[in-house]
């Protein structure tokens, strides 16, 4: 297991997901609004909410009487007026709270407006032109009215012809909270915690009967090990010592390379360099070693201007503790977390973007040994792939030949003077990141003091909810047979591949009615979509991955470090054992408590475990719309994967070939900047906007499930489209942090919530006869914007 990236993927937490506010009206971007207008617009768009408004009432001029309706609007003017029209904000509650723009400090509002505005800046919809800034005198366009009226159509969320999505799930936003330890709240981290609950139950059952088959007896001791807090701090850093003392003690890089490679042998981790193995894109029937090193522990947008100063405060205190921890001085301490930084940075500025690396074309490049010592000629790479345990070939993928030139300059004294400096910092760093937690509590406080600063999570899970994601991480086969026995029904993994059966029939309709394919290209994307491997609940054969490892107790001398790294050994050896056979296209890519879904492109396989099979989004007592609505939009969404601007790429077979003739896919290409321009801008939260470039394969898979659920729908006898867009809604409702907002508008592929279940619901015919939304109503999306592609 790389515990490096299994610590960063903790920063995008369990949800996955945020909120967002689709857009409203038809706003003319750079046309500036008079006070008349203004008013006009106001008083239009507030009718619904405070229907004894008057024109008067909103534009009430000068003192002298002048109303000067032709003259300019400025910012302070216009949010006077939403105020007097809307008859004053609501206080924000919830998830409004959360995300709304904090309590400004701005100097410059003018006197004369203090009261008035005072309910507006308390509700968050005012972003400054700085933090201290307010403007009050800029002038303002139709388009930056609209989008102060999205702000409140959301805060007020009592009308579902502005606001669908805050209109819908007003209550359960408005009541929101989020436990220790998590994320953010919504369906997918409500039913996580479920889950989790459950998991805990089924390990502390077997801690009490001891296990019957050795894989639960696995169970038992690695728990045990990691609740055992106490032993765990007493031994302190004991397990790492030696090595952190040897990296101390390097003179020369060939020195420190000696090191790594006795980490690797010993710990079956890498420092700086490591070798792997992934499926060959380009022939999905063998393995291909991989070629990696360092890498941004914040991910590529984490640094430069997208960096605030306090998330990099945040950020280098806590490397400084982990340096402290482990004995530096804390000046010491301090210059390590500032090499970090400025490498990290210099790492970041050169590294694919998250949308580059899901694109094989950007992400395949082949390289012989010889050329990767030739770029690394102070590094010994025999000696550090010989402890790799693999088979040296002459064909080694690397995925971003950008970041691994950098990294390259890291390891050459002429070119990084400091270079020994910074490689021990790292070296030092991975160490600790992989290590620590399962060393002493200090380790485990200091992550979460880091995403209490930078991510706004509050608190931590408990002993007993730590060591149960810790066995989930490392003994996912023996747990997830044990929960699946007692947690999951045959019936309801049979019910649930009706239903993918039923959708794949409607998606093989879709395809063949498609306007804008050929008949040639159309045939190979039904041949796809036959082929496609369904893994619904649970495997049907279980796997002993540990067959022959023992995992000691504490009373013969274990401890969750010495079980933690056996059974990563022990997964180092099956790595080399897949070499030899070649990709197992039957093995599952999650654990059966997982809850989530995925699309393996690979593969050709999409897999829905059970974790994920159970109400909200499967509920064999609901109603045929909130089913279809909800794990019927998931399971279209995983199918659409398969042909999305990534899945797109690979042939039935799991190979990036090319299948689309020329013009069919210069279309497909239009058709997905189309969505591109879609989403792209459309705010999460006031201040924070969607990357519609970064988002795209995931909007693109929530348009295509939308179409073919609406289209099933159509095949009822009495078609309920109301309540289908009200399941769609609901089971996107979340709320987080306006920290963790801002983190996952850089990172997460996927849009917010809000447009999950809002902005993709604009893009249907029915969808606007159901809820009789017209021209002028804030949910009105012009049918000339609206995308569908598959």
């Amino acid at each position: 297991m790389n515990w490096r990236k299994r610590w960063s993927a903790l920063l995008l937490a369990a949800a996955l997901f945020l909120a967002c506010i689709p857009g409203a009206g038809a706003a003319q971007t750079g046309e500036y609004l008079t006070r008349g207008e203004t008013a006009g617009l106001l008083l239009e768009a507030a009718q619904d909410y405070n229907p004894d408004i008057s024109y008067a009432d909103i534009l009430q001029g000068y003192p002298n009487g002048d109303l000067d309706e032709q003259g300019p609007v400025t910012r302070v003017q216009a949010l006077v007026m939403l105020q007097r029209a809307f008859g004053g904000l609501p206080e924000p509650k919830g998830d409004n709270a959360r995300s709304g723009y904090p309590a400004s400090s701005f100097t410059d509002v003018p006197a004369w407006a203090a009261e008035e505005l005072e309910s507006v800046f308390a509700a968050g919809i005012v972003t400054g032109t700085t933090e201290t800034t307010f403007s009050p005198g800029e002038r303002i366009t139709r388009e930056q009215l609209d989008l102060f009226l999205r702000r409140t159509f959301a805060l007020e969320g009592s009308n579902l012809k502005d606001d669908f999505y805050a209109a819908v799930n007003k209550q359960a936003l408005d009541n929101s909270q989020i436990l220790p330890g998590y994320p953010g709240t919504g369906a997918f981290t409500d039913l996580l915690v479920s889950v989790q609950s459950d998991v805990t139950a089924v390990i502390q059952e077997l801690v009490q009967t001891g296990g019957r088959t050795a894989g639960e007896r696995k169970i038992v001791t690695l728990y045990q090990n990691i609740v055992d807090a106490d032993t765990r701090n007493a031994a302190g850093l004991t397990p790492i010592q030696p090595y952190l003392t040897a990296i101390d003690q390097a003179r020369t890089l060939e020195e420190l390379m000696a090191v790594h490679v006795q980490v690797q042998k010993d710990l079956a981790a890498s420092l700086l360099l490591d070798f792997g193995l992934t499926v060959d894109a380009r022939d999905s029937s063998a393995c291909l070693l991989t070629f990696d090193g360092l890498s941004p522990m914040l991910g590529q947008s984490g640094y430069g201007a997208s960096a605030s100063e306090a998330q990099k405060q945040a950020y280098e205190t806590y490397l400084e503790t982990l340096f402290t921890l482990s004995g530096q001085s804390r000046e010491e301490a301090a210059q390590a977390a500032a090499l970090i930084w400025q490498t990290d940075t210099a790492l970041a500025a050169a590294s694919l973007t998250t949308q580059e690396l899901a694109d094989v074309d950007k992400t395949y490049h082949i390289y012989t040994m010889d050329q990767l010592q030739a770029m690394f000629p102070g590094a010994n790479l025999d000696a550090l792939f010989g402890a790799s345990g693999l088979e040296q070939t002459d064909r080694i993928l690397v995925s971003d030949p950008g970041k691994l030139q950098v990294i390259a300059a890291l390891f050459d004294p002429d070119e990084t003077p400091n270079s020994l400096e910074i490689l021990k910092a790292y070296a030092r760093l991975t160490l600790l990141n992989t290590f620590g937690p399962m060393l002493s509590q200090d380790f485990t406080d200091a992550i979460s003091t880091f995403q209490q600063s930078y991510l706004g999570i509050a608190g931590g899970l408990s002993p007993e909810g730590t060591a149960s994601q810790y066995v989930q991480a490392l003994l996912g086969d023996y747990l997830g047979k044990a929960y699946t026995d007692r947690c999951f029904s045959a019936s309801a993994k049979k019910e649930v591949e009706s239903m993918v059966r039923d959708i794949l029939a409607v998606y093989r309709e879709r395809i063949q009615a498609l306007d804008w394919m050929s008949s040639a290209t159309k045939a190979k994307a039904i041949r796809k979509l036959d082929t496609m491997t369904l893994h619904i609940g649970y495997p049907d054969t279980w796997e002993d991955p540990l067959e022959g490892v023992n995992l000691l107790t504490a009373g013969e001398g274990g401890s969750f470090f010495q079980n933690a790294v056996a059974i990563v050994q022990a997964g180092r050896q099956a790595l080399a054992e897949r070499q030899q056979e070649g990709p197992d296209k039957d093995q599952w890519v999650m654990t059966p408590y997982t809850v989530n879904a995925c699309y393996t492109p690979t593969e050709n396989t999409i897999t829905f475990p059970a974790g994920i099979l159970q109400p909200p989004f499967y509920d064999k007592n609901a109603s045929y719309e909130e089913n279809l609505g909800s794990i019927g939009y998931v399971i279209a969404h995983e199918i659409t994967h398969a042909f999305d601007n990534n899945g797109a790429k690979f042939d039935e077979n799991g190979n990036a070939a090319g299948w689309w003739t020329a013009a069919d896919y210069v279309a497909f290409q239009i058709l997905c900047q189309r969505v591109v321009t879609l989403y792209d801008g459309r705010e999460c939260a006031p201040g924070i906007v969607c990357n519609g470039e970064l988002t795209l394969s995931e909007n693109i898979a929530d348009l295509g499930a939308a179409a073919c659920i609406t289209q099933l729908e159509g095949k009822q006898k009495n078609p309920d489209y109301a309540a289908l867009y009200t399941a769609m809604a609901q089971i996107w409702c979340s709320s987080y942090p306006r920290e963790m907002r801002q983190y996952m508008a850089r990172t997460d592929v996927h849009a917010p919530d809000k447009l999950r279940g809002s902005l993709v619901l604009q893009n249907f015919d029915p969808f606007y006869e159901a809820f009789g939304i017209t021209e002028g109503d804030g949910m009105w999306l012009a049918p000339e914007d609206r995308v569908v592609i598959w």
